[in-house]
């Protein structure tokens, strides 16, 4: 798995389609949901991460599930830990939980780039 991670609006998608030359059918956006067969890249995690900690999933529990899924497709995620803290507490959870599940996916990752104003700085 590549995992690319940075803020919204920073051309993390722009740069996996390019790098990677993936075509449009190749891609799935985890804000619909899971899908039911593997793609070479998935974006929006943060919107799967969501749901999942409206459902009380634990961060260990979602990353089994998407770590075979995931396989070795392109993960594009935001960062969502810098800047304010929020005062509402499931927003507070949604952002721990995400960072959770960043940590774990790092750790499987074959290599983390993370992408600020366009630009790639490769992590691991």
């Amino acid at each position: 798995m590549e995992l690319i991670i940075g803020g919204a609006y920073q051309g993390k998608l722009s740069y996996a389609v390019e790098k990677y030359d993936i075509g449009e059918a190749e891609l799935f956006d985890l804000s619909n949901g899971l899908p039911e067969r593997s793609f070479r890249c998935f974006f929006h995690l943060e919107s799967l991460t969501r749901t999942a900690a409206e459902r009380g999933l634990s961060a260990r529990e979602l990353a089994d599930t998407l770590l075979p899924l995931f396989g070795e497709s392109v993960v594009i995620s935001r960062e969502v830990g810098c800047g304010i803290v929020p005062t509402d507490a499931s927003e507070r959870l949604f952002r721990e939980l995400h960072g959770s599940v960043l940590r774990i996916l790092a750790r499987e990752a074959s290599s983390v780039t993370r992408i600020f104003c366009g630009l790639p700085e490769r992590l691991k």
